[in-house]
């Protein structure tokens, strides 16, 4: 998934960024990258045998992360070739989040989860709002709403890399529908792929505490400290 301008981040085949795999910006883009679409049989191999295997292997040492990196990771371990296993979770993807699951699919749009639940309500268009003021739009081919969960990482992986101080209204967003999201993957992605990435994506919200959080652990700490 690509903003245009396009967002600097670990597109598949991805390296683990020197910084770590558990910094945000990187991790929000790649993130953003899985939930668009599910992998090709490059990707697959880039997972199991290339750069992206070193990405996983990065994230399975940080404790936080390492629930979802082991998820994805044996999602993508077995004797299918890269092409069958690439098919398998193809369909999957589509039951998921493209309505072949009926009743079971888990819409990866902020509409869907915020007001009435219906698609394209104030949240894509606060999501259109907030890409304009930040001189980005949907990258081509891109035909997904603009609060979809792909772009919404995007974006926040945009503004954490450029410092933009619309970066915690952003998480707060996220925060706002994100959790609920991450449960229902895991309650219905039957491969444990989609399921390991909300783990990821539920830590690093964890890790990326909103403003009223942020702002009462920096009293704490202000407080211990005289």
């Amino acid at each position: 998934m690509t903003l245009a301008p396009p967002v600097p981040g670990p597109l598949l085949p991805v390296s683990a960024p020197a910084a770590g795999a558990g910094e945000l910006a990187p991790l929000c883009a790649w993130l953003a990258e899985v939930f668009i679409a599910p992998p090709t049989a490059p990707g697959i191999g880039a997972y199991r045998r290339g750069e992206a295997a070193a990405w996983l292997e990065s994230l399975a040492a940080l404790p936080d992360f390492a629930p979802g990196a082991a998820a994805m990771r044996q999602a993508l371990a077995g004797e299918d070739s890269d092409e069958a296993l690439a098919a398998r979770l193809g369909t999957a993807f589509n039951r998921l989040f493209l309505g072949f699951g009926g009743r079971r699919t888990v819409v990866p749009c902020e509409s869907a989860w915020q007001g009435s639940g219906r698609l394209y309500q104030a949240p894509a268009a606060e999501m259109q709002h907030l890409l304009a003021r930040a001189d980005l739009s949907l990258g081509a081919g891109c035909v997904e709403p603009p609060d979809h969960i792909s772009v919404e990482l995007a974006l926040l992986s945009f503004l954490l890399m450029s410092g933009d101080p619309g970066t915690d209204a952003m998480k707060d967003r996220l925060q706002g529908w994100i959790p609920a999201f991450c449960a229902r993957c895991l309650e219905e992605d039957t491969t444990g792929f989609w399921g390991g990435a909300a783990r990821l994506l539920s830590a690093a919200m964890a890790a990326c505490p909103a403003r009223n959080e942020a702002r009462q652990n920096r009293l704490t700490e202000e407080r211990k400290a005289r």
